[in-house]
């Protein structure tokens, strides 16, 4: 009996210092100080502390399953007609329904004989609707998702934006990301990242200094100037006695504001080291000496890039990566025109003075030398806002809208506009074919190269065995035509095909987009494309911040509450139940570094309200000891000895302790089933907590008894 108590000691003595080694290393990174080699070495993994405890950020995006489920169809439509191209040298005209039901139309009834299983394999998840012999009597083939798999279709949708965001940030190097679903939503927790309110105040602080030396030598008198509550990028600068917007183009001269689209002026000068804008007046509060001044959409950007790297984050796990190749069809004649779309437009007297649009004829392109075409001078619209331009494609007649089969695309496109000047960026129009040739899921590799002539940063794509095939075909049938290669609905390049690329490798130039090193965006491109696309555009839901300040007062006030609580449970088993009351203590002190090793082993996140589920965890295990007690305090005076007391005792309530831990553990495992974020963490604690409790409690606190039982002469327990 003895020897069996030493081994069961020998092996809790084992366990609790593996557990103290496991935890050592995550302890050591809360509280700042260095461990030997040889124990980081071996216990690598540590709990992950929450947004609420080391401040950070925490995302909510909805993903637009429904979108993902329409691009799947247009997907299997666009397999449909190559395949009845090519299997039965037939044309046939696909037609979307909602997310669930594909139009197949022939030209002929006759035809539908031709729909076999060989060129409907595209479809095979799809049934045909319960009207079928009608539509077929008309030359239709209707094509239905049934319920069960459009539900299936979105869970995958969900999952796979999960794995894509999770991979996205990964590669951005993040710390210990904390990313799960939650129903049609993504929940992004990233703590330690930076407040960007207080790095764009400090930014619109230093602009509000250079401000005031410029404008005190002209006004004669200090501006006054104030914070605007809702956005740390602005302040309200109020020039006593004088008109605010007047004494501003004093001082800096009327060429350096230029109007904007929503009544706004840019004012650009480099004193002030970023471009601002001086937003419109309040019409319903009119002040003429007080003016709003806000930072840019580019200043900002430049700001938090330059300070961290969050906004470069955001940017990478927003991106859909939704890279798409169309053929570029500028020689298309548009109707009964006679003309291509875009100087069909211009010489119909569409485009005139005050849209803020500027047409250019393009100088002509083609490689006739190689058998291919030759565009003549090509169309082409520019303006400062892609905005501009889309308003005034939307605002055409219907009968001077593109047909199905065409879109516009835009771009960037830079000019130096004045000698030693930074570029000025416009967009852009392109005349594209609307159906994509090739997309981003055959990208099977993507690298950052770079230009033999001048050394500039590239991405090189290459494309699986069936993007080859179906590049090789583009290729070949368009030689001089240019491809447009669109990246998250912007054209980031417009190759020239100069013959036919059978080997399905693709280059990539970049350099369009302000407020980005080339570099920046080509390695974040790659990023995007080796994580894959996203199935669905993510929408952001919901977004705050947690100050570093913040979590460093949640802290310690968890680590007061912890220690508070633990000390009344000491001090009061300790005085009702003497030395039993000792043997809870640390059977007590046990259940702490098993449950925090457990933790660290697999790498959960400690929350605030995991704190508190540790404290309760506190009471649950002292609440097993007292009922143990209890039964032996019983048995002692019913005239038990104290070894039979002891036995019985611990038996006893063995079975009414796992009810009580049971019953909670079922709770946790509800809340950690449907919970998120901090319920989850304190879900984890708790389900851990119970585990140990029940292995301290009747396993660890016994051989503490028993040791003393099996000495000789134990005839009472101080309990």
């Amino acid at each position: 009996m003895r020897r069996f108590v030493r081994l069961k000691l020998i092996a809790i003595l084992l366990l609790v210092t593996v557990a103290a080694l496991q935890l050592a290393p995550s302890v050591a990174k809360v509280a700042g100080f260095g461990l030997p080699a040889w124990i980081t070495d071996t216990f690598t993994r540590q709990f992950q502390l929450g947004l609420d405890l080391q401040g950070g950020l925490h995302l909510e995006y909805s993903v637009a399953v429904d979108e993902a489920l329409e691009n799947k169809l247009d997907q299997i439509a666009g397999e449909l007609e190559s395949a009845f191209k090519e299997k039965k040298n037939l044309d046939v005209t696909i037609e979307r329904q909602g997310i669930d039901t594909l139009d197949v139309k022939f030209a002929s009834p006759d035809d539908v004989a031709l729909a076999t299983e060989d060129v409907m394999a595209f479809a095979a998840d799809m049934v045909e609707s319960e009207e079928s012999d009608a539509l077929r009597a008309e030359g239709i083939i209707r094509l239905v998702y049934p319920e069960e798999k459009i539900a299936e279709n979105r869970k995958t949708v969900v999952n796979q934006a999960l794995e894509t965001v999770r991979r996205r940030v990964d590669a951005m190097g993040v710390a210990e990301p904390n990313i799960y679903p939650k129903n049609r939503q993504i929940v992004i927790e990233l703590p330690g990242v930076s407040d960007t309110a207080s790095e764009l105040r400090a930014a619109v602080n230093e602009v509000a200094t250079q401000l005031s030396a410029i404008v005190v030598p002209v006004a004669g008198v200090q501006p006054r100037i104030s914070d605007v509550a809702d956005d740390p990028g602005a302040i309200d600068v109020t020039i006593p006695d004088h008109d605010a917007r007047a004494l501003l183009a004093d001082a800096f001269g009327a060429n350096k504001l230029i109007a904007q689209d929503d009544g706004s002026q840019l004012l650009v000068d480099d004193r002030l080291g970023v471009d601002v804008l001086v937003m419109p007046e309040d019409a319903g509060a009119p002040d003429r000496e007080r003016v709003r001044i806000s930072m840019s959409e580019t200043a900002r950007d430049q700001v938090l890039e330059s300070s961290s790297d969050f906004r470069r984050l955001l940017k990478v796990i927003e991106r859909a990566a939704a890279l798409e190749m169309h053929l570029v069809d500028d020689e298309a004649l548009f109707k009964d025109t006679g003309k291509p779309y875009l100087r069909a437009l211009f010489e119909a007297g569409f485009v005139y003075k005050g849209l803020g649009i500027a047409v250019n004829i393009e100088q002509d392109y083609g490689r006739p030398e190689k058998g291919g075409v030759v565009v003549k001078e090509p169309f082409v619209y520019y303006a400062q806002e892609r905005e501009t331009l889309e308003r005034f494609f939307n605002s055409l007649p219907a009968e001077w809208r593109l047909p199905p089969t065409h879109k516009i695309a835009y771009g960037r496109e830079a000019f130096q506009l004045r000698r030693g000047e930074e570029p000025t960026h416009f967009w852009r129009t392109y005349v594209i074919r609307s159906r994509a040739d090739i997309t981003g899921e055959k990208i099977i590799n993507a690298t950052v190269g770079y230009k033999q002539d001048t050394g500039t940063p590239q991405v090189e794509v290459t494309f699986d065995k069936q993007g080859a095939r179906a590049f090789d075909q583009m290729s070949g049938d368009n030689v001089g035509r240019k491809m447009a290669i669109i990246m998250d609905e912007i054209v980031v390049s417009d190759p020239i095909f100069n013959e036919r690329i059978p080997n399905g490798n693709v280059v990539i130039t970049l350099g369009n987009m302000p407020g980005e090193s080339i570099r920046e965006q080509a390695n974040d491109l790659v990023k995007v494309l080796k994580s894959g696309s996203l199935p669905a555009r993510l929408n952001k839901e919901f977004e705050i911040r947690v100050g570093a300040d913040l979590g460093q007062e949640s802290v310690e006030r968890g680590f007061l509450a912890f220690v508070t609580g633990f000390a009344a449970v000491v001090l009061f088993m300790g005085i009702y139940y003497r030395k039993a009351g000792i043997i809870s203590v640390f059977a007590l002190l046990m259940n702490m570094i098993l449950v925090m090793a457990a933790m660290a082993l697999f790498q959960a996140t400690l929350t605030l309200p995991g704190i508190a589920g540790i404290v309760l965890t506190i009471g649950m295990a002292v609440d097993a000891n007292v009922i143990i007690f209890e039964r032996i305090r019983e048995l002692l005076r019913e005239g038990y000895t104290p070894r039979a007391a002891i036995e019985a005792g611990y038996e006893r309530a063995f079975t009414t302790i796992l009810d009580s831990q049971l019953t909670t553990a079922i709770a946790g495992l509800v809340l950690w089933q449907y919970g998120s974020g901090p319920v989850r963490g304190f879900a984890i604690t708790l389900l851990i907590g119970i585990a140990t409790s029940i292995f301290t409690a009747v396993f660890a606190s016994r051989v503490f008894f028993d040791i003393q039982a099996n000495r000789r002469g134990f005839d009472r327990v101080s309990i």
